[in-house]
């Protein structure tokens, strides 16, 4: 006697069920997370103006330079974030975008951007014990920035913090500088 289903002899379905089963694990495997953020962080610590040194690129972001992210203290409780980076130099036209975030664990935000229709998830996966520096992240170790309370590093500076990201498991070798106006 062999046990049907719809037809279809109970080997094939239990080797179905298997095939399908390694398939889920493999995709899990596939999608990588980021490192656990380090470090909480304070954020009332984490409120003002954070430079940006380096990202991965990304279309939103592309011909982007001089690029910050100001953070401040929203009536609501949440937190206002208002990005801003120059087309093509530190000197040309303004792009600006401004977000909701709210934390959704210990250095981990959600930002929602244009009234709250699109979402994203970063994590401040480590950072300065003086809130100097920051490394921002995508849950998935896809997007990174390096962030600085100084608008320009010295080169062992920004040597560190590419070093860090790449000890934290991330890859560097795309990583984009900004150019950021000497003055600011």
């Amino acid at each position: 006697m062999s046990l049907e289903f719809g037809g279809v002899r109970a080997p094939m379905v239990r080797r179905l069920v298997l095939g399908l089963a390694l398939f889920a694990a493999t995709a899990a495997q596939a999608t990588p997370t980021a490192p656990e953020p380090r470090k909480g962080i304070d954020p009332e610590r984490y409120m003002g103006r954070w430079y940006e040194i380096a990202r991965v690129p990304n279309a939103l972001q592309d011909r982007c330079e001089g690029a910050t992210s100001d953070w401040s203290k929203a009536s609501n409780g949440q937190y206002t974030v208002v990005q801003t980076c120059h087309e093509g130099s530190p000197a040309g036209p303004a792009k600006v975008w401004r977000g909701a975030a709210r934390m959704i664990a210990p250095s981990k935000i959600r930002i929602g951007f244009f009234g709250g229709f699109v979402h994203q998830d970063y994590w401040v996966i480590d950072r300065g014990d003086d809130y100097s520096w920051s490394i921002m992240g995508t849950p998935n170790p896809r997007y990174i920035w390096i962030m600085s309370r100084q608008a320009v590093l010295s080169p062992s500076q920004k040597s560190a913090l590419v070093a860090r990201a790449r000890a934290l498991g991330y890859d560097t070798s795309d990583l984009i500088f900004d150019q950021q106006p000497p003055a600011a």
